[in-house]
């Protein structure tokens, strides 16, 4: 006789089957859980950033500084600078200009003869494309084909290949950028006869990343401003930047008459932006750095004439600035992502 189980022996036995299956699944996941709350945990210190900002006292009083170790310091390359004696420069006036172009340096292109413009390899220039000297243009009709007499910026774009052109008429225009013209308008304070040299630099350059360049007196604009009706002067750049094109706002720093100002010197090396204003940093004692706010009423070449908040022996950071900017703010979040736990 063949021996049958019980229905309700195979239902107990199935029963069992299944909980041991969910018991076993509950303990995996709890294990698994556990295993990544440690991994997240173990992440999380891993990656948070020592909070390196403490109080220090100074002759400002309280402060808060970065503080580095000595091998942080060395990691970081940052230099320092001693303020050891005064700076003098001469108060100067800032005059409002355009970069044009020095039409001494510029070549025109006319077409030889009458007939179809017909570019190089399929490529004619464009307005701004630097253009080497000697390089192969395009043609009109069957004449001697177009090239470019000398190295420059093409400045002007009067024909398109594919059309009928007439002889002689100009197709383009190529200057030399590298000694632009700086037409400045003068002011009631700037000096009534100006100056040989003055010293020019973009408009809209940050302060950390200004550029200044030397340019001498050309002469007298042959026409006043037209908003102001004041006099208009004209400067050689003895070199450009990157960037200096023709329409190119400028600022021009005259020598004022008010007399020479005294202070420190902070390069522009030293300077970092934030928020939009111009701050550098202090030694306060060993590895220790504090951010304060720059006055840039003074600017001269290299940096600024410093009159206020500075004194003799006061150590500047010239090199690693942007470094300790860094770690500032990454302390400074890690601190508060401490402070909403």
């Amino acid at each position: 006789m063949t021996w049958r189980p019980h229905k309700h022996t195979l239902v107990y036995v199935a029963l069992i089957v299944v909980g041991v299956g969910v018991a076993a699944g509950i303990s995996s996941l709890e294990r698994l859980h556990h295993a990544d709350a440690g991994d997240d945990q173990a992440g999380e210190t891993a990656v948070a950033p020592p909070n390196r900002l403490h109080a220090v006292r100074s002759r400002s009083g309280d402060e808060t500084a970065i503080v580095l170790d000595s091998g942080a310091v060395s990691r970081s390359r940052i230099a320092t600078r001693v303020l050891d004696h005064m700076a003098t420069d001469i108060n100067r006036v800032q005059l409002a200009g355009v970069l044009v172009a020095n039409p001494a340096q510029a070549t025109v292109i006319r077409a030889p003869v009458g007939g179809r413009l017909v570019s190089e390899r399929g490529h004619w220039p464009v307005l701004g494309e630097y253009v080497a000297a000697g390089a192969e243009l395009g043609q009109v009709s069957d004449a001697r084909g177009l090239t470019a007499p000398r190295a420059g910026t093409v400045t002007a774009v009067n024909a398109q290949p594919g059309e009928i052109v007439q002889a002689g008429q100009t197709l383009l225009e190529i200057t030399d950028l590298s000694h632009p013209i700086a037409r400045i308008v003068w002011s009631a304070d700037a000096p009534s006869r100006p100056p040989r040299k003055i010293i020019v630099a973009p408009a809209q350059s940050s302060a950390a990343a200004r550029v200044e360049v030397d340019a001498r007196l050309i002469g007298s604009s042959s026409s006043v401003d037209s908003i102001t009706r004041a006099p208009v002067y004209l400067y050689e750049l003895a070199s450009a930047w990157a960037g200096g094109l023709p329409g190119t706002p400028i600022t021009a720093f005259v020598p004022g008459a008010s007399g020479a100002t005294r202070g420190f010197l902070v390069p522009n090396a030293a300077v970092v932006q934030w928020q939009g204003l111009p701050w550098i940093y202090l030694v306060r004692g060993p590895g220790q750095f504090v951010r304060v706010p720059l006055d840039t009423s003074h600017p001269v070449a290299n940096g600024w004439i410093v009159t206020s908040g500075l004194a003799p022996g006061d150590t500047v950071v010239v090199r690693g600035a942007q470094v300790l900017l860094s770690e500032e703010f990454r302390s400074r979040v890690s601190v508060g992502d401490e402070d909403q736990q």
